[in-house]
């Protein structure tokens, strides 16, 4: 069985569906899929995960993420980004200056209006689908925080940009949103994740090289283990005893942990005295004990 954790470098023009489709396909695992979409036109790290480990996208989803953005000014699309309908363009006079105080007014927690071409749901519709039929519903601002926001190239019809967002942050809307701001119009033109949580999009490999490691089978040097995903809970040895008990799903006291490594944390990765992961655990202070919130199988 292949349980784990796979840093993808996803290419241009392929859905993360696809990557997913794929993934299975060359290491004929049965259950795959992946913590944070990335459009089709993106490229960059997508976070694969492989069997049991798809037990803990809900835990996954609040971690940061890290954007290397190319956008075009003077134009605007159905889509914010070039690979929609042009709606309208415009000539372009901005400074870099200009540039530099409106991406400014990003910073922080703002509101953001999602894209009607996006996953986001309508009534249990995906409001891509609704777009493709020509229709715009009323979508209700989110909050995001823009943590950075680097200016590294300008231009005077384009400029590239750095971002590290909250999760379920649009590039497209931003960029978007950034040349409304302008009074220009922009469209995303490339978008590369560099980054989602401590994970590094130099670390991932291509899909051809996993289908070439495949067919050598030495493959499970990149699958990184399952308790990998969350590398600031803290670790936790258990007694044989409490071993048992975290396997069953049951509440483990205090008297049973043989070692801690690590300090307080909302969450802590419970081990067997063999160094086999069994669950992850939330600490009830009051009643001394830890409280299993995802077990693994073994």
């Amino acid at each position: 069985m292949i349980a784990g954790l796979l840093l993808l470098d996803k290419p241009q023009d392929a859905s993360s569906f696809d990557m997913v489709r794929e993934v299975k396909g060359i290491l004929k695992v049965k259950k795959v899929g992946h913590f944070g979409t990335l459009d089709p036109m993106a490229t960059g790290l997508l976070l694969i995960a492989l069997d049991q480990a798809t037990k803990f996208f809900d835990l996954f989803q609040e971690r940061s993420k890290t954007y290397r953005a190319t956008v075009e000014l003077g134009v605007c699309t159905d889509t914010y980004d070039m690979t929609g309908t042009v709606l309208r363009r415009k000539s372009v006079s901005v400074s870099e200056g200009e540039l530099k105080e409106a991406l400014n007014r990003f910073l922080g927690d703002i509101l953001q209006v999602p894209p009607m071409f996006s996953a986001k749901k309508h009534q249990g519709q995906p409001l891509y689908k609704l777009a493709r039929e020509g229709k715009s519903i009323e979508r209700e601002p989110v909050k995001v925080r823009i943590e950075s926001l680097n200016l590294t190239e300008f231009s005077s019809s384009s400029f590239s940009f750095d971002v590290t967002t909250s999760s379920g942050t649009y590039i497209r809307s931003l960029a978007n949103d950034i040349g409304e701001l302008l009074g220009t119009g922009a469209a995303l033109s490339a978008l590369r994740r560099i980054r989602i949580g401590d994970f590094h999009v130099e670390h991932a490999i291509t899909l051809e090289d996993l289908r070439q490691s495949a067919e050598e089978e030495n493959y499970l040097r990149y699958i990184l283990p399952i308790e990998s995903i969350f590398p600031e809970f803290p670790k936790i040895i258990l007694t044989p005893r409490g071993a048992v008990l975290a396997g069953n799903g049951a509440k483990v006291p205090l008297e049973e942990v043989a070692k801690v490594e690590g300090v307080r944390a909302d969450y802590f990765k419970l081990f067997d005295d063999e160094g086999r992961f069994l669950c992850l655990a939330k600490p009830d202070i009051p009643q001394r004990v830890f409280r299993p919130v995802v077990m693994l199988q073994h």
